[in-house]
């Protein structure tokens, strides 16, 4: 399995370890409801560097990404993130992505760990197919896997500005880069040089908890060092299991649950991240739609799991996509996959354990800030 540069802060820390897609991870350390409630409280901390990081540069590089991704990528401002959706031709889901703007044709894509290897086949295959389909124009563009190059740390919770802002000395910030980061606006990126390496370390706040947050984009022989002042400074480490948790809390997806090869990102609750007015590889999910996303909390405290069924009147309209117990809440919440023409509902069944438990039909989020 690999580790990444924190593993040994994560054994130090008395973490139980897991198989994360090839990775040893950390799923939780005081337990997951206790890191659930501390983001939602206050400040967590999690080691996100397994995610994958794949440069694209080069003449043309913006109008590739343009068609190759479900929404625009250029004519923004020159700190502004983008999150995309990676289609296949026939419109299903290959991966969902943060796109970084590093100069002037030049992108970084912020890709899942379990799905980085193909996303690279994937992306290249792609621009051979772009060029023939585009003769005229311009594409020389490098695709550069650099996710050996960064680690990766996200500070989520309602406090976790004021806890950047009280660590400024600590990570390296001038008086003119605090003022930078306290003004950052959601999905937008600052640069920080840091004294003895060539690579500065990327600030961007975008977060998948629900809470305000921020990540770290550091080189990656110096991720210990960033990780050590926000634990000695008290903020709590976070797993897998309260992160999953967290998303799934905030009405986020995740790749192979609400979005996969078979499920499109119009089915799987994403279609404000599509951009149907433009032309891009995967533009034919708009005429694949059959199914539907809704979400569910429960009356008691029955957990929906993945693949559970889902009934309305006692007939099968679907199966649960993702689901969880809720430390917020102290309910079970997930989401389901339902066939279009599912009748308009405030409840539904869900076959618990060969039990039939009620299910009320909500609006996502499950939990504001």
């Amino acid at each position: 399995m690999k580790k990444t540069p924190l593993y040994d802060r994560h054994v130090g820390l008395g973490a139980r370890m897991v198989d994360y897609a090839g990775w040893n991870m950390p799923v939780q350390y005081s337990g997951i409801s206790e890191e659930v409630l501390a983001v939602r409280n206050a400040t967590g901390i999690f080691d996100v560097s397994h995610m994958g990081e794949i440069r694209v540069k080069g003449g043309g590089a913006g109008e590739f990404l343009n068609w190759l991704l479900t929404r625009h990528v250029t004519g923004k401002k020159p700190d502004q993130i983008t999150y995309a959706v990676l289609c296949s031709a026939d419109g299903g889901t290959v991966d969902d992505l943060l796109v970084y703007t590093m100069g002037d044709e030049d992108y970084m894509l912020v890709v899942n760990a379990a799905n980085k290897d193909k996303d690279l086949v994937h992306i290249r295959e792609s621009l051979g197919a772009y060029k023939q389909a585009y003769p005229d124009r311009p594409a020389v563009i490098e695709i550069i896997d650099e996710s050996d190059l960064y680690g990766q740390i996200a500070v989520q919770g309602p406090d976790s500005l004021d806890c950047m802002l009280e660590l400024t000395k600590e990570l390296g910030l001038s008086a003119e880069q605090r003022e930078q980061l306290e003004g950052l606006k959601r999905f937008r990126e600052m640069w920080v040089p840091i004294e003895g390496e060539q690579r500065e370390m990327i600030i961007s706040r975008t977060g998948y908890t629900g809470e305000n947050g921020y990540e770290l984009y550091i080189p990656i022989s110096r991720t210990d060092h960033y990780w050590d002042i926000f634990i000695e400074a008290g903020v709590v480490p976070c797993g897998l299991g309260a992160r999953d948790s967290l998303r799934l809390e905030a009405g986020m997806p995740l790749y192979g649950h609400e979005m996969s090869p078979e499920i499109s990102p119009l089915e799987g609750g994403m279609s404000f991240f599509v951009d149907l007015e433009h032309d891009f590889q995967g533009i034919a999910m708009k005429d694949k739609v059959t199914r539907r996303q809704l979400a569910l909390v429960s009356g008691t405290r029955a957990i929906p799991r993945e693949g559970y069924e889902v009934y309305v009147n006692g007939e099968k309209v679907g199966v649960i996509t993702s689901g969880t117990f809720s430390p917020s809440l102290e309910k079970g919440i997930g989401f389901a996959l339902v066939d279009l023409d599912t009748p308009e509902v405030t409840e539904v069944d869900v076959l618990v354990r060969k039990n039939m438990q009620p299910f009320t039909v909500v609006t996502p989020p499950f939990v504001g800030k």
